[in-house]
């Protein structure tokens, strides 16, 4: 198979990126079947900072270094998921978004371990989330919870949900359906 044919398709190395890399690719493979498309894995330095994103210059720590990987050469397209793009400044030069895939779900889920929902919380019920948009509609709709940081991918999220870090989650369905 000549170098051509090959399409590498930069993306976070966190679990819920690499599937929806794997959806780009197994779309590419419905476009053209001659095509190879391979995922490269790049961590970010959002992934590696377990600190407030505010301290790596916000939401640019998930994309930075895959944005780098197209520019280059390690990666021909990078694939992102777009909470993580700024929508504060311009994306690199020399980059374009070409495509979007499908919008997944747009709901957010409570997660807890006794199936409660919101209105039958306690009050002083810690719900686990870094979201900016979801701190503050839990503080206006539920002013008797209490939210606490809690950040990482889904299963790191669900095992310090385990642990007791918190007693509930929010979290985005799409990400767990992923």
């Amino acid at each position: 198979m000549s170098a051509s044919r090959l399409i590498r398709i930069g993306t976070r190395s966190s679990p819920m990126a690499l599937a929806q890399a794997e959806r780009v690719r197994a779309e590419l493979a419905a476009l053209d079947p001659d095509l190879t498309a391979e995922i490269v894995p790049i961590t970010t330095s959002g992934d590696r900072w377990a600190g407030p994103l505010s301290a790596l210059g916000g939401k640019g720590a998930f994309t930075k270094e895959v944005d780098e990987a197209l520019l280059d050469g390690r990666a021909d397209l990078a694939v992102h998921c777009m909470k993580d793009v700024p929508g504060d400044r311009p994306v690199p030069a020399g980059t374009v978004f070409a495509a979007y895939l499908p919008r997944d779900d747009i709901r957010d889920a409570l997660v807890h371990p006794g199936g409660l929902v919101l209105d039958r919380l306690p009050s002083g019920a810690r719900i686990g989330t870094c979201a900016v948009r979801r701190i503050a509609q839990l503080a206006q709709l539920y002013p008797h919870l209490e939210t606490v940081p809690i950040r990482g991918n889904a299963n790191t999220r669900l095992a310090k949900l385990d642990a007791g870090e918190a007693d509930a989650l929010l979290l985005a369905v799409s990400g767990l359906e992923r």
